[in-house]
């Protein structure tokens, strides 16, 4: 069982970890934000998949929608709960813009996004270190503007 201050502890390394994610994602490291899954983790874009996907399939799937794009995540106010020494869970509100310069770039046919919404995150630690298990992304609203037409 853990005490108070262990669990501050714990929701303070939970806050880094979210704070890394939003930071590899923007600037586009990879391999540093794959480190931040477990290896059983799965990630569920209700926008873009029917159900959760592992890990590595949804990473193939960021990296190729988000690697050409500038991008700005933001989280806020997070409620976390520490279930055990090992489990953890959390909803973090969130923003994200996204730009992309070209057409070849996306697969939206769109130049910008901007939506707002939800992470559902569940936590492990292993040998000390806390991972995400699971994130699902729900969303409240997302705005769009489609890429500009050539002139006739």
């Amino acid at each position: 069982m853990m005490d108070a201050q262990e669990k501050l502890l714990a929701i303070e390394c939970i806050r880094n970890l979210k704070a890394r994610y939003f930071r590899f994602v923007d600037t586009k490291q990879w391999k540093e934000l794959r480190s931040l899954f477990d290896d059983d983790a799965t990630i569920f874009f209700l926008e873009a998949f029917d159900s959760p996907k592992p890990v590595d399939e949804a990473m193939t799937f960021i990296i190729d929608v988000l690697d050409k794009t500038v991008s700005i995540h933001s989280g806020y106010m997070p409620e976390i709960e520490i279930i055990d020494d090992r489990n953890a869970r959390a909803i973090w509100p969130m923003q994200d813009q996204l730009y992309w310069s070209s057409a070849a770039d996306n697969p939206f046919g769109i130049s910008e996004m901007t939506g707002a919404g939800h992470y559902h995150e569940t936590y492990r630690c292993n040998g000390g270190k806390w991972q995400i298990a699971t994130l699902k992304l729900t969303r409240l609203r997302r705005a769009t503007i489609p890429l500009p037409t050539a002139c006739e």
